[in-house]
């Protein structure tokens, strides 16, 4: 019986077929490059650019206490049912703002924490979370693409016959496959993440804003810069680790490799699998679907989850359970493949 260690170091091999570590890596670094020249050329252009996203803090409050007696005043039986997360950023913004009035914080010396990469200032937190945000869709598509040739793909061209001839141990084979594509994926988040903050240091600085993470709607939480970074690369290894399991799934599902990467691509790549659980959503139903859950980064934003009812704590062990869910049919479907 060939060892798990062999059938690992045998798909991460063929990972690499035709030079696609060495491929994905330099796309990766020219991505960076690029998104580093262009913060450096715009913060030329606007010099000492000061962004402030919180100012005017007791002004705010009672503004925003009106929009929301306003908002919650005019909402129909319909608004109710169906997601709305515009109530529920109101109430975030007015939970920071009297979290920067109690607290005595100067306006311009937070931020909030975000779930997608854009720069709204020239300091390495906002730099690095946009150069991940970017580095974090090619990894997810390399991930992908990796997964369905692993499977369908060699499923189509008649390797795993081959293979299967050997004494193999089809679900120690079948985790050999999706191992060595979130290791590699993995890696390439991380080595990334050194080299996005690294970079985000030289150009802007070893300042940045604290960042303000909302529970809730409610509680206002300010961790450093840093510790949010961390903290988001965090969710994208969570994300990265639940997406090569429901490419697997759905890899499981077909027999051809095209049907699978169009599939996966469309559902994982793409969002279209939480388009659909929005579509479908109602009211406090959504927040069982797996797309919609899988994205904890927004349970911490001022914009919030996707549905209604949904929080960092319901959404977490509902992550898990699809997880489990899609790996327990992977490795049963692979288990009973006949080739």
């Amino acid at each position: 019986m060939i060892s798990f260690k062999d059938l690992l170091g045998c798909e991460l091999y063929k990972v690499n077929r035709k030079n696609t570590l060495l491929k994905l890596g330099i796309a990766i670094v020219v991505i960076v490059i690029a998104i580093t020249a262009l913060c450096a050329v715009i913060k030329g252009v606007l010099g000492e650019f000061a962004y402030s996203e919180f100012g005017f803090a007791e002004e705010n409050v009672e503004a925003l206490k009106q929009q929301i007696a306003a908002a919650e005043a005019s909402q129909t039986w319909l608004n109710k049912l169906l997601p709305d997360t515009s109530i529920y950023a109101l109430k975030s913004q007015l939970a920071v703002y009297e979290y920067i009035v109690e607290s005595g914080v100067a306006a311009g010396s937070v931020t909030a924490f975000s779930a997608g990469g854009n720069i709204p200032a020239f300091d390495y937190y906002s730099f690095t979370e946009t150069c991940m945000s970017v580095v974090m869709a090619v990894v997810t598509i390399f991930a992908v693409v990796a997964c369905c040739r692993a499977t369908t793909g060699e499923y189509s061209s008649g390797a795993l016959k081959m293979q299967f001839i050997r004494p193999i141990n089809k679900s120690k084979f079948f985790t050999a496959k999706w191992l060595s594509v979130f290791l590699i994926s993995e890696a390439y988040l991380i080595i990334s993440f050194i080299v996005s903050f690294v970079l985000g240091v030289i150009v802007f600085g070893s300042g940045a804003p604290n960042v303000l993470m909302v529970l809730q709607a409610s509680k206002v939480v300010s961790t450093t810069a840093f510790g949010a970074l961390v903290l988001g690369m965090l969710f994208d290894t969570v994300a990265l680790f639940m997406s090569v399991q429901v490419t697997m799934f759905l890899c499981s599902l077909c027999k051809t490799n095209s049907k699978a990467l169009v599939l996966s691509l469309l559902l994982v790549v793409f969002s279209i699998g939480e388009i659909i659980e929005t579509i479908l959503a109602l009211g406090y139903v959504g927040f069982v679907g797996f797309f919609s859950n899988l994205n904890w980064s927004s349970a911490l934003t001022m914009e919030g989850p996707a549905f209604k009812g949904m929080s960092l704590f319901t959404m977490i062990p509902i992550t898990l359970v699809w997880g489990a869910l899609f790996m327990y049919l992977s490795y049963r479907r692979f288990n009973k493949l006949e080739v």
